[in-house]
């Protein structure tokens, strides 16, 4: 939070919200949003808003499964993602959240917040 704070930057979270309409029941949605990840999401969201920071959620659709680099599809395997078009690989992680951070500088003019710089890409 200090870090945006002083950057004037935004916090991006993959957007978990349509997870709970898939008519999995009443028990799973239950469960879903006691979950760690979810209550997390919650308290970043009310503690960034406390501070001003802007926060959005990103549709997290296909995120695994496109490079990062060149935008091709590839596949994951465990925690190694390998793009069939360029051939190259990364940590899967890395590249699913190397593809919500280029999805969410969409949206930074709107928000009107500022880059820190980004992390360089393994491989």
């Amino acid at each position: 939070m200090e870090e945006a704070d002083k950057n004037n930057a935004m916090i991006v979270l993959g957007d978990i919200k349509g997870i709970r309409f898939n008519h999995k029941g009443r028990s799973f949605n239950r469960r879903l949003n006691s979950s760690p990840l979810y209550r997390l999401a919650q308290l970043i969201t009310y503690k960034a808003s406390w501070l001003g920071i802007p926060v959005i959620k990103i549709n997290e659709a296909n995120i695994s499964q496109l490079c990062h680099s060149c935008g091709g599809r590839g596949l994951r395997v465990g925690g190694c993602f390998l793009c069939n078009n360029c051939k190259h690989e990364y940590n899967a992680d890395y590249n699913g959240a190397y593809n919500i951070m280029k999805r969410a500088m969409g949206y930074m003019s709107m928000v009107g917040a500022g880059l820190t710089q980004p992390l360089n890409p393994i491989g």
